[in-house]
């Protein structure tokens, strides 16, 4: 009857599913009121969380296309206004979500104060349509200022005031001015408010109670931050972006979406706007300086006509050489103009900073070096733009900083090569003029004089009307808004709520209602280390007797002549295995009970042990030899007679002396363990223990000894020579597991003779152990077990 041996620890053992329900299943009342009890929280936030819509919108981000006219002038590209590539599309999500921009939002939707109405289950907030409109008369910083405070509606005409600390304030008139406390718990400020209801909620509004809440700017910037949401359909790889915020008024988010794409677009026509602002003021600068020098050219040549008396100065021999000359004038006169347009924008390209972008294009004919100032405009347009959010520690902002020193280093190398290559030219003009004018040396000396006044006239000419055509190309591209991004759709809310969603709350709820006991029953299991059953010795590898019911009343805790019970039952089991572990002999089996500690029941098990035995005929001596802490005779509740140790002290009495009959049970003789020594082990070890038990095995079948717990002392090992068949019980729910040490080390080491297991004080009914105990008598089953 021994256990089998589980030694291949990598043995996969199959999952018992059934073990594993039959062990919650006792405990289903808890899963069921857990699970009420969540279901009924579930029930509660569906009923009492405002529910919460999704806005959408989408935008498509505006890539400018490069080379198209307006107005048949000239082309916008050359002053750098438009361009993005898709690198920014980053860039100008951060510019949506800045707190500039929600800031201009929050202010100008009034969405710091907001007005609810008291209802069931929770309170409604309206917007835009307010129920009263507020008005402070006392100037106030309403960017920090944060109050709230109540008015019950009475009439028409009158309302109750009740402030932050739910103190009534009296009577109060609609639309007339009033004083009133609307600080916070902490701050009392009286203000002079003035109320006004609204004309469309008259009459509907009479008993009921208003709430206004009013908060600081920034906290519901940060409020409204939070909510937003703003990601690219495609990753960066499409320019349309949604935008998304969770409100629960339909109307409100409505309004936040549109108004954050409208304050988007104003600001980037804005931005836009600075280039050609500053390219104007440029121009009008350089348009003065000109209109100054070509009004004095003028003046020299009308003096220098009048003083010499020229009135045509064409014409004569010389207008062959003149044709010829002319051409080479206007060639020179277009140099010495890209010559002074290069020198305007080194000088400026020196004097600007960092965030100041430099002139669009002025007329340079190399369209490299215009390319590179629109480009180095646009990353002033994006440096500026993120610095109105972020600082310039920003990697972006200095990545940004990083390639405008590259830009602008390469555009002064680029425009001082272009200047020396102007020089170049003008020399080379102005040698094939020299030697046209060899040729026309018969020309007058005047009409020579007079050119160099005319050519100088013409230059300056030129440069002004290319500068006048070039500031009414700027002024017409700032006149032209082209907003920044398109709307694709319009915000739109969600028909239906997204929160609360009440079949994944009560799904949730009811899951973490079954969940938590099952938890805190396999935390139990887990840090429970009691041995419970049969399947907690399994791997002791020990013979195995029985089990023995647990008895929760004391009355019934020791069997009777015919006793049907389940502890009658359980120790006719184990009196019948007995026979199996012991030899055929006639007289003198010793039987040994012990345990591991007191209080497991080991002598609760000799007295029923011996009391079966003597029940079935035979004739059975229960021996005390639990010399420490005798207890026989107190459950027997028996006279404590001359017991062992007196045997073992005074010589002279026999075994006579100390047997006694136990007058309930026929069959049944004690001896008592008698008075408590100071030195059990040496009692023990008495040549008159020997004598004690030579003459006892021959006058009874069993003899069943009480001994003392292994786990505690060594006085059962000391008689363990004894022994035909020990005995070692375990208690159910007492004894500690990591104490099974104890008994697998003696039966390796064969200290106790024929050792058994005997499990004592389980529960039958939740156990899977029982043996049909109470076999005639009807047995209760678990109601789970029904149907097994």
């Amino acid at each position: 009857m021994e256990f089998d041996q589980f030694n291949d620890e990598n043995i996969e053992k199959p999952v018992d599913v059934k073990n594993i329900i039959e062990k919650y299943l006792p405990h289903l009342k808890w899963f069921l009121i857990s699970g009420i009890i969540f279901g009924t929280l579930a029930f509660f936030k569906v009923r009492y969380e405002v529910p919460k819509y999704n806005i959408k919108a989408s935008i498509l981000i505006k890539e400018e296309e490069r080379g198209k006219s307006i107005g048949n002038i000239s082309n916008f590209d050359g002053l750098g206004l438009f361009g993005m590539g898709d690198g920014e599309l980053k860039n100008e999500m951060e510019v949506i979500k800045s707190r500039k921009l929600m800031t201009n939002v929050v202010k100008e939707l009034n969405l710091n104060i907001k007005y609810y109405i008291e209802d069931s289950p929770y309170d409604i907030e309206f917007y835009p349509n307010f129920p009263i409109v507020l008005n402070m008369r006392d100037s106030i910083d309403i960017i920090r200022f944060s109050s709230q405070f109540e008015i019950v509606v009475l009439s028409n005409d009158k309302f109750e005031f009740i402030d932050f600390n739910e103190a009534t304030e009296g009577i109060k008139h609609f639309d007339t001015d009033f004083r009133a406390n609307i600080g916070n718990k902490n701050i009392s400020d009286n203000r002079l408010l003035n109320i006004k209801l609204n004309d469309s909620f008259k009459n509907d509004l009479i008993g009921k109670r208003i709430k206004v809440i009013i908060r600081p700017i920034s906290s519901t910037v940060n409020e409204y931050l939070e909510k937003l949401s703003i990601e690219p359909i495609d990753e960066l790889k499409s320019k349309v972006i949604n935008l998304s915020i969770n409100e629960s008024v339909k109307e409100k988010g409505v309004f936040i979406i549109n108004n954050l794409i409208q304050q988007y677009n104003a600001d980037g026509i804005n931005d836009k706007n600075l280039i050609s602002i500053n390219t104007t003021d440029f121009l009008n600068e350089r348009i003065e300086l000109i209109a100054k020098e070509l009004t004095a050219i003028e003046s020299t040549a009308a003096q220098f006509k009048t003083n010499r008396g020229i009135v045509d100065p064409n014409g004569g021999a010389a207008n062959i050489y003149l044709q010829s000359s002319s051409v080479a004038e206007r060639e020179l006169v277009g140099a010495n103009t890209q010559l002074q347009l290069i020198e305007f924008m080194i000088e400026e390209l020196n004097e600007r900073g960092k965030g100041e972008s430099l002139p669009g294009n002025i007329g340079l004919s190399d369209m490299s070096i215009v390319n590179m100032i629109s480009e180095y405009n646009t990353l002033v347009l994006q440096r500026n733009r993120i610095l109105k959010s972020s600082s310039e520690i920003n990697p972006i902002i200095r990545g940004i900083d990083s390639e405008m020193e590259v830009l602008r280093s390469n555009l002064i190398s680029s425009l001082d090569n272009l200047k020396k290559s102007s020089q170049i030219q003008i020399y080379s003009l102005n040698e094939n003029r020299l030697r046209i004018g060899s040729k026309i040396a018969s020309v007058p000396k005047h009409e020579k004089e007079y050119k160099e006044i005319v050519r100088g006239q013409e230059t300056k000419n030129a440069l002004f009307l290319f500068l006048l055509q070039k500031r009414e190309e700027s002024i017409l591209s700032s006149a032209v808004s082209i907003e920044k991004a398109k709307v694709i759709d319009n915000a739109f809310a969600s028909t239906n709520p997204i929160s609360p969603k009440k079949k994944v709350i009560y799904l949730i709820f009811i899951i973490i209602g079954l969940m938590i006991p099952a938890v805190i029953i396999y935390l139990k299991e887990l840090l429970d280390t009691k041995v419970h059953d049969v399947t907690d010795l399994k791997k002791l590898n020990m013979p195995y007797l029985g089990d023995v019911p647990e008895v929760k009343n004391k009355e019934l805790s020791y069997i009777k002549t015919g006793d049907n019970s389940k502890l009658a039952e359980a120790f006719r089991y184990i009196r019948t295995n007995i026979g199996f572990m012991l030899d055929r002999k006639e007289h003198g089996k010793i039987i040994f009970v012990t345990s591991t500690i007191q209080g497991e029941g080991k002598t609760f098990t000799a007295i029923n042990l011996a009391s079966s035995l003597a029940f079935s005929g035979k004739k059975t001596l229960l021996l005390g030899m639990d010399l420490r802490a005798p207890k026989v005779s107190k459950y027997l509740k028996i006279e404590d007679k001359l017991g062992v140790t007196n045997f073992v002290m005074n010589k002279r009495l026999s075994v006579e002396d100390l047997t006694a009959s136990y007058d309930k049970i026929s069959n049944l003789d004690i001896i008592n363990s008698g008075d408590i020594p100071p030195n059990p082990v040496e009692l023990l070890m008495s040549k008159r223990i020997n004598e004690l038990f030579e003459n006892i095995k021959n006058k009874y079948e069993y003899i069943i000894v009480d001994t003392a717990p292994v786990g505690m002392v060594t006085d059962t090992i000391q008689i363990n020579k004894y022994a035909d068949l020990t005995i070692y019980v375990v208690k159910a729910n007492v004894l500690d597991k990591r104490m099974l040490h104890i008994p697998v080390r003696l039966h390796k080491e064969n200290k106790l003779s024929n050792m058994s297991i005997l499990i004592n004080g389980t529960d039958l009914e939740k156990g899977n152990y029982g043996y049909g105990y109470g076999y005639g008598n009807t047995v209760k089953k678990p109601w789970y077990k029904l149907f097994n």
